[in-house]
Parts: structure tokens; C-alpha cells; sequence
């Protein structure tokens, strides 16, 4: 091989199917749980603040970019990762909110009353802009029209904000653990304050700005120690499990004493209004990283490594896409309406749903593959999971 040529890394099996798992439990919960479902919420009651240990799953997104963190000028982060963020949510929102809309006026929806292009702007500023969070008439979560599809985006926003504080301070912070400590706790602090003395929704969701840049935080001092590759390697040792037992006692616990009931959209973290933006981190990093370890203990099995890594390679895609898909799914058999976002009350129906989905996704990314560039597809298949790969032989310790 010639000197200098490209070697292209190994990625790191254990972030795919953390990955992989994780949004198969948002597809999940988006097309299940948050239909306001009464026979759904009935159903299953019995378990939803295990749930907690689900959505989880939704922090540890950011936990995880962070974790990807590049050294380097600040203006070169954010062309790498708030650039096309921002870029892709535009070109998404835009898109994919027209296709619906004539493919729902192609099926005999009246959308004669419709604001398309005001409601794609207000979904990109951020719905319920300016109104009061805590407020009666707050509309953060509110379906525009019929044609919407944009549930998740709001993800996509408040990451793009969240970089914005995370890459100026993040080579200061990560230095030791107590400056990762002293700095999340301002940054906290920033969020609970405003909460409870403003509370009033900023365009982009920047209210949220700080608590994600925690996340990121936490994920780069994470990477610095090696964090994945030791959990990988370090199954054979003894306080390796004396540690996962730890984090299961403690998530448990969390779940029970400081549960989440989270709804990031509508700024919420738990039941103490601003405060618990402290225990939200708290629950969900205990939380977190028991899935972290399960995720390391599937690298061991070939056919969960393999199921999970597919798509945990194109979590991003799938997160973007899947309400589009399960929309054009179910709008021939169904009345779409503003009230739900799928209205199905049939648990069955929903997985199935969930299912045809996500293969459905797994066909649209195998005709870009073919159509598109290569570096576009690399960013959909979320090729940077590769990059962080001095992989580390050392065992947990």
C-alpha cells in the first residue's frame, strides 16, 4: 500500500448498536406511545416508567455526538456540524412537508384552508415562538395541518444550538472531571433560571441550548478516557459488573424517586419545573448508561450486532424520515387528522406499522446509495462513527 494512502477505520460496534437500539425505540415510541391512545396508554400503563429507561435513549443521541468531538478552530466545528444540520432540517421541512401535502391532496384531503409555506417557516423558527411555556394557549407540540411531519425536528434544532455553546468551551471543560462538573452545573443553572424566571419558548428552541451542551460535554470527556472500547474489552473483569450492577440499582432508582416524564419539545425534564433540569441529567445518564453497557455486551453477538448496527449506521435517516414514511403508509387507510400524529389505537397495528416503516427507510437508503454522491451518503450513514478509533486494548479499569 502506498505511503500516506487512506485506511478507512473501523467503526465502533458498540455506538452502532446503541444506536441502532435507540431508534428503534423512537420509531417505536412516536408511532406507539404518543398517539394519545387511550387503549395504547391503558395497554400499556403497567410499564411506562420503565419507559423511562427508553427514552433514555434520546439524550444519549447527544451523548453520543459529543462523543465525536474534533479538536480543531471552532469555525471548522461548526461548518463540519451545525451547517448541515441547520441545512438539513431546511431541506427536509421543506421537502418532505410538500411531498405530503400534495400526495395527501392527491388522495382528496381538503387542504383548501391550508398555510403550507407559513407552517413549513414555523416549524423551521420553532413552533409556539415567543409564548409562554407554562402558559394555557402554548402550541409547542401543536399539529400545524394534516400534512405535517416534523415531530422529530426539534431534536435537529436544539442540537444545532446546543454546538453553538458546546465547541467554544468544550477543550477547556474536558480537561479534568471537575471542570466537567463545575461547568455543566452553570450550564444547568442557566436553563433552571431561565425556566423559572422567564419561561418564554425561543425560535430554535434555544432555551434548551445549555442542558444539550451538558450532553455533548459529557460525551467528549467520555471519549477521552476510551469510554466505548473499554466497555467492549472490559466484560472479563470483575468490577466491570460490579459497576453495571451500580449503574442498574441506580437507574432504577432514579426512575422511581426522579423520573423524567420527559417532553423536550415542551421544555420539560420532570416535576419540579426548572430545577429538574439537575435530575434530568441525573436520571437520564444512570439511565444511559446501562444501555451503553448493553450496547458493548451485543458486540459479542454476532446476529444482535449485526441486527442493531444497520440501523444504527443510518440513525440519523431514519429518525428524519420515519414519520414521512409512516404517513404515506397509513393515509390511504386512515383520516388523518391534527388531533394525532398516526391515529391508531391498535397496539398491533402500530408495531406493524413501526416495522413497514423502517423498511421502507431501508429501501429509500439502498436507491440513494445508488443515486447520490458519496460524501452525502457517508453524512446519512453517519459515517463519523468510525472516527474516534485508537481503538484501545486496555482492559476495564
Amino acid at each position: 500500500m502506498a505511503a500516506g494512502a487512506y485506511v478507512k477505520k473501523p467503526r465502533i460496534q458498540s455506538i452502532d448498536i446503541l444506536k441502532g437500539g435507540a431508534i428503534i425505540g423512537v420509531v417505536t415510541a412516536h408511532l406507539m406511545f404518543i398517539q394519545n391512545s387511550q387503549a395504547i396508554e391503558k395497554s400499556f400503563n403497567f410499564i411506562f416508567n420503565a419507559g423511562e429507561l427508553l427514552y433514555a435513549a434520546l439524550p444519549m443521541f447527544l451523548v453520543l455526538s459529543g462523543y465525536f468531538y474534533k479538536p480543531g478552530d471552532i469555525w471548522y466545528n461548526i461548518k463540519r456540524k451545525v451547517i448541515p444540520l441547520v441545512t438539513g432540517l431546511v431541506v427536509c421541512t421543506v421537502v418532505l412537508t410538500v411531498i405530503m401535502y400534495y400526495y395527501l391532496g392527491f388522495l382528496g384531503y381538503d387542504l383548501s384552508n391550508s398555510d403550507l409555506w407559513g407552517d413549513i417557516i414555523e416549524i423551521v423558527i420553532g413552533k409556539g415562538y415567543f409564548e409562554d411555556i407554562y402558559g394555557d394557549k402554548f402550541t409547542g407540540e401543536m399539529i400545524l395541518d394534516v400534512y405535517e411531519v416534523t415531530l422529530p425536528y426539534y431534536f435537529l434544532q436544539i442540537m444545532a444550538v446546543g454546538y453553538l455553546i458546546f465547541f467554544p468551551i468544550v477543550d477547556y471543560t474536558i480537561k479534568n472531571w471537575k471542570r466537567l462538573v463545575v461547568v455543566s452545573f452553570i450550564l444547568l443553572t442557566i436553563t433552571c433560571v431561565y425556566m423559572e424566571l422567564v419561561h418564554i419558548q425561543l425560535p430554535f428552541y434555544a432555551q434548551l441550548g445549555p442542558l444539550v451542551a451538558v450532553f455533548y460535554l459529557i460525551g467528549a470527556f467520555m471519549a477521552k478516557h476510551n469510554v466505548a472500547h473499554r466497555l467492549e474489552d472490559g466484560y472479563r473483569e470483575k468490577r466491570y459488573w460490579m459497576i453495571l450492577g451500580a449503574f442498574i440499582i441506580a437507574s432504577v432508582a432514579c426512575i422511581c424517586i426522579i423520573p423524567t416524564n420527559m417532553a423536550l419539545i415542551y421544555s420539560e425534564f420532570g416535576d419540579y419545573g426548572g430545577f429538574s433540569v439537575y435530575t434530568f441529567v441525573i436520571t437520564s445518564m444512570t439511565c444511559g448508561m446501562v444501555l451503553f453497557y448493553c450496547a458493548a455486551l451485543g458486540t459479542h453477538i454476532p446476529w444482535l450486532r449485526d441486527v442493531l448496527s444497520l440501523p444504527g449506521r443510518a440513525s440519523l435517516a431514519i429518525f428524519a424520515l420515519h414519520m414521512f414514511v409512516a404517513k404515506l403508509i397509513v393515509a390511504p387507510f386512515v383520516e388523518l387528522n391534527t388531533e394525532t400524529w398516526i391515529p391508531l389505537t391498535s397496539i398491533p397495528l402500530s408495531l406493524l406499522l413501526a416495522v413497514c416503516t423502517v423498511f421502507m427507510i431501508a429501501i429509500i437508503l439502498m436507491i440513494i446509495r445508488k443515486l447520490l454522491p458519496k460524501n452525502i451518503t457517508e453524512f446519512i450513514e453517519d459515517e463519523e462513527a468510525a472516527a474516534n478509533t485508537d481503538i484501545s486494548t486496555t482492559p476495564y479499569k
